[in-house]
C-alpha cells in the first residue's frame, strides 16, 4: 500500500509539473508569464513565500518581477454553522474531532494549497490531527488561550496545508465555538525592489550560478534579512536555484519556508529546478519577443514610440477612461537650421527634443515621435490646466536649448508650438482628439509660434 501510495504521489507531481511546463509555454507576455512560474512553484511546493528575480544585467542587479508572501489570520468567534457535517468534497474536507467516543467537534479544511481537490490520503492525514487534537484541546479553556490555538492551526497546516481552517467544539454547556485560520498568499510586497548582483543568498545563487537548499537562513552568512523586515516574513529554510538559458542569468528563484515548519525535501527542490530550467526557456523567448516588439513600436531617431504605438495606446487610454489629455508638438525653424547646416544637424536636433521630451513627461505618459518634426504625448488621467502645466514645461526646454547633443552648432532659434485637448471634454474618440489638438497647434502656428495652445471649439 505504502508502495501504492508514493507512486500516485509520483504521478500527481508529474501531472503538475506537466500541467505547469504547458502553461509556461503558452504566453509571451512576460508579466503573464512571470506570475505562471509562480503558480507553478506553488503547485510543487507549499510555501510561505517565493519570488522570482529578473537580471539586469546593464546594472548588475536583481530585481523583484514578482513576490507573494503569507499573510495569516486567525479569527474567534465565528458564527455557528460555519463549519459542515464531517464530509468532504472538491474544495472542502471535513473530520470529527473524537475522544472516548464523544464528539468534541469537527475540524474543517477548505481549498487544498495547490488547488488540486482533496484525497483520501489528505483524509487519513486530517483525521490523525483531529486524534491529536482531541487528545491535547480543552473546550472549556482554548478561546483564551491565544498560544495553543495557533498551536493548533499550525498543526494541521503541517499535515495537510490548505488556505483557511475551521475548528469547530462543543463546551461544556454544549454551545458552539467556531475558530477560523485563513492563509494566503499576498502579491507584490517588494515587487521592483533592487538587489546587487553579490547581495544576499540570491545574489549569491546569481553570482555562482548554482542552487542552494539552506535549512537555517539565519545561521548563512550570506543572508540578508533587510526584505524580511520590510515584509515581516522570517525566512527560516529556503530554496534558491538560478535562471540561465543558453549560458547567460536571466535571474533567480526563490522559495521561503515550507508551510507548517518541515524542511523541503530532495523531491520538491528537483522539481523547482525542473520548472525552472523551463522557466528560463519561456522567459528568454518572452524577452526576445519584448525586444523585437518594442522594436517595432519605437522611432530609431529618438527612442520615443512611433505612430504605431501612439496610435495604440491613445486608444487603450481612453477606453478606460477620461480625462486624458493629448499633446501635438511641431518644431519652429526646423527647415531654417537644415537648410544652413544640413540634414545631419536637422536629425541630430530632433532627436535631442525627443530626449527633451521623454525627460519632462511624467511615469505613466507616453510620448511619441509622428514623423518629421511632430510629437505627441499622452497624458492619462491628466485634465487640461495640468496638461496645460507639461506643455509649458516641453516647450520651455526646447526652446532654452542652443546646441544639438554632441555638436557646437548654435540651433537656438528652435522653439516649438504645441496644442492641448483633452478627452472627454474636447472629443468623443481618438480621431476627435488629435484633430482638436492639432488644430490647437495650428492656431498658435499662426498666432506667432513657440506657446503653448489650449483647444477652444
Amino acid at each position: 500500500m505504502a508502495r501504492d501510495g508514493g507512486l500516485a504521489d509520483r504521478l500527481r507531481e508529474l501531472e503538475k509539473l506537466h500541467a505547469s511546463l504547458r502553461a509556461m509555454t503558452a504566453t509571451l507576455d512576460l508579466g503573464e508569464l512571470v506570475r505562471t512560474v509562480l503558480e507553478a512553484i506553488k503547485s510543487v511546493t507549499t510555501p510561505e513565500g517565493l519570488s522570482l528575480l529578473l537580471y539586469d544585467s546593464e546594472r548588475e542587479e536583481l530585481v523583484f518581477s514578482a513576490s507573494e508572501t503569507l499573510c495569516e489570520q486567525t479569527l474567534v468567534g465565528r458564527p455557528a454553522g460555519a463549519v459542515g457535517d464531517p464530509a468532504s468534497n472538491g474544495g472542502r474536507l471535513a473530520v470529527a474531532i473524537q475522544r472516548d467516543d464523544h464528539s468534541l467537534g469537527i475540524l474543517e479544511l477548505r481549498e487544498r494549497w495547490d488547488g488540486l481537490p482533496f484525497e483520501d490520503a489528505d483524509r487519513a492525514r486530517a483525521e490523525a490531527v483531529a486524534g491529536e487534537l482531541a487528545a491535547t484541546l480543552d473546550p472549556a479553556t482554548i478561546a483564551h488561550d491565544a498560544d495553543a490555538l495557533q498551536s493548533a492551526f499550525a498543526r494541521v497546516a503541517a499535515a495537510v496545508p490548505s488556505h483557511s481552517t475551521l475548528l469547530m467544539l462543543h463546551d461544556q454547556g454544549g454551545r458552539e465555538l467556531v475558530f477560523s485560520s485563513s492563509r494566503m498568499l499576498r502579491p507584490g510586497v517588494i515587487d521592483g525592489v533592487r538587489l546587487r548582483k553579490d547581495q544576499g543568498i540570491a545574489g549569491w545563487v546569481a553570482s555562482h550560478r548554482e542552487t542552494v537548499i539552506v535549512d537555517d537562513v539565519a545561521a548563512d552568512p550570506r543572508h540578508d534579512p533587510t526584505l524580511g523586515r520590510r515584509t515581516g516574513l522570517v525566512a527560516r529554510t529556503m530554496i534558491c536555484v538560478p535562471l540561465i538559458h543558453r549560458g547567460a542569468l536571466l535571474g533567480v528563484i526563490q522559495v521561503i519556508n515550507k508551510v507548517g515548519g518541515a524542511r523541503f525535501t530532495p523531491d520538491e527542490v528537483r522539481l523547482v529546478e525542473s520548472l525552472a530550467s523551463q522557466a528560463a526557456i519561456a522567459i528568454a523567448h518572452a524577452q526576445l519577443y519584448h525586444q523585437v516588439e518594442l522594436a517595432s513600436l519605437t522611432d530609431d531617431l529618438t527612442g520615443l514610440g512611433n505612430t504605431r504605438r501612439f496610435n495604440a495606446v491613445l486608444t487603450a487610454t481612453l477606453g478606460r477612461g477620461g480625462p486624458v489629455s493629448l499633446l501635438v508638438l511641431d518644431l519652429d525653424e526646423l527647415k531654417s537650421i537644415v537648410d544652413s547646416y544640413g540634414h545631419l544637424v536637422g536629425s541630430r536636433a530632433i532627436a535631442t527634443v525627443g530626449r527633451l521630451i521623454a525627460e519632462r513627461v511624467r511615469p505613466g505618459d507616453m510620448a511619441a515621435r509622428f514623423g518629421g518634426d511632430e510629437f505627441v504625448v499622452v497624458l492619462p488621467a491628466t485634465p487640461r490646466a495640468v496638461a496645460a502645466q507639461v506643455a509649458e514645461r516641453i516647450r520651455a526646454a526646447i526652446a532654452s536649448c542652443n546646441q544639438p547633443d554632441g555638436m557646437d552648432i548654435d540651433i537656438s532659434t528652435l522653439t516649438a508650438s504645441i496644442g492641448v485637448a483633452t478627452f472627454p471634454d474636447d472629443a468623443a474618440n481618438p480621431a476627435e482628439l488629435f484633430r482638436a489638438a492639432d488644430r490647437a497647434l495650428y492656431r498658435v502656428k499662426f498666432a506667432g509660434k513657440n506657446a503653448v495652445g489650449l483647444f477652444a471649439a
